[in-house]
């Protein structure tokens, strides 16, 4: 097959088919692209919008438009975390090797990917028990699109341990689909270092947030808890919401009636997100799978304060219903109030990256914490 030059070449057909299966280009990107050329779909279901799109030729400007998408969401830093049991008294950096050789892990690992360079393990902030390695890979085309251009792009790997219940988080930052493939190498073999040392038990397994660890209705639960605030975190309403029927379950009437003509997908926002009577009403939810949210928050913190976007869930479930998609988080967009226009913004994202990551886990550990107490709970005779 003849090599396509990104910048000379509008895809179509089969090529502009591997663009539109990038995990960046939601089902509300690609319906927008349709809005904009006046076609307006019942059902909206992928089935449906890549026959449409695959058929015709984009524009210039509707080819620029997806390539700015997916370089804008691969730039931003994601995150997602992996608790593992902890048996070992000793400050983390005492432990924790000084370095992995990413090269030689993905090697064994028979991937491709080519990291450029990497760092030592070292103290955050002169943190013992909260420790990191950064790297950078460069994107090549063995697992890649051809209309990816060559970039370079960030990981970091930070474990950090928790004293008050005997665990350390594994936490993965990203930006492109290969960092994080990477960082999900390197964890994996930290975790193998950590058993041949007896720091944790051999049959320990980190925890993985997964969309099938939840029913619709614990998802659903889960969900709106992160919609409450917290010290740094204010919501204030929901942007979008990837929201649809569960096909595999018989609709009551008063839902059938909203899904007919074979809706797939809704959109719902605004303040009302917890007032629609498909989250507000609890016998709803057991019909309902809910993937991700896309919601503003105000934020404040010491070195910085304003209101930020943030998607949070199992993005692009829809595309595949693939149960075993991960947790991952995306502060997307950032305003600072006037007095703190001159703070960096990668670093407050980072920041309000890390907090909303805790804040994920205390939800998601109270709520295990209750389904567990349930589970336990003597019933009356």
């Amino acid at each position: 097959m003849e090599k396509l030059e990104v910048n000379r070449h509008i895809p179509f057909g089969a090529t502009l088919q591997d663009v539109l299966n990038h995990p960046s280009l939601s089902d509300t990107k690609l319906k927008y692209l349709l809005r904009q050329r006046g076609v307006y779909l019942e059902d909206s279901k992928n089935n449906d919008t890549y026959p449409i799109l695959l058929s015709t030729i984009l524009s210039p400007i509707e080819f620029e438009y997806i390539k700015e998408n997916i370089r804008g969401k691969e730039l931003n830093k994601k995150i997602t975390s992996r608790p593992l049991a902890w048996h070992n008294t000793e400050n983390l950096i005492n432990v924790v090797p000084d370095k992995i050789d990413l090269k030689q892990i993905l090697k064994d690992a028979d991937s491709k990917q080519t990291i450029i360079s990497q760092t030592n393990f070292a103290m955050v902030d002169g943190d013992p028990n909260k420790v990191k390695m950064q790297f950078r890979c460069l994107t090549n085309n063995y697992n890649s699109g051809w209309y990816r251009t060559k970039n370079e792009y960030e990981g970091e790997i930070i474990i950090e341990k928790v004293q008050e219940n005997d665990k350390v988080y594994l936490r993965m930052i990203y930006t492109s689909p290969e960092t994080l493939s990477i960082a999900d190498v390197g964890v994996k073999h930290l975790v193998n270092d950590f058993k041949t040392k007896k720091y944790t038990k051999p049959n320990a397994e980190v925890e993985r947030i997964l969309y099938s660890n939840f029913t619709n209705e614990e998802r659903i639960k889960f969900f709106l808890s992160l919609t409450d605030s917290s010290e740094i975190f204010e919501f204030q309403r929901a942007t979008d919401l990837d929201i649809a029927p569960d096909r595999t379950m018989e609709m009551p009437l008063e839902i059938a009636k909203l899904m007919t003509g074979k809706v797939n997908t809704l959109k719902i926002n605004g303040e009302t997100l917890h007032e629609h009577y498909l989250i507000k009403e609890n016998e709803n939810h057991k019909y309902i799978e809910l993937a991700s949210i896309e919601a503003l928050y105000n934020f404040s913190y010491h070195a910085a304060e304003g209101n930020c976007v943030i998607q949070f869930g199992f993005n692009g479930y829809f595309k595949k219903r693939l149960s075993n998609i991960e947790f991952s988080i995306d502060v997307s967009t950032i305003n600072l109030k006037d007095e703190f226009k001159g703070v960096n913004k990668d670093k407050v994202r980072l920041f309000l990256l890390q907090e909303f990551e805790k804040f994920k886990m205390e939800k998601y550990n109270w709520l295990k914490y209750q389904s567990l107490s349930k589970q336990y709970t003597p019933q009356d005779e």
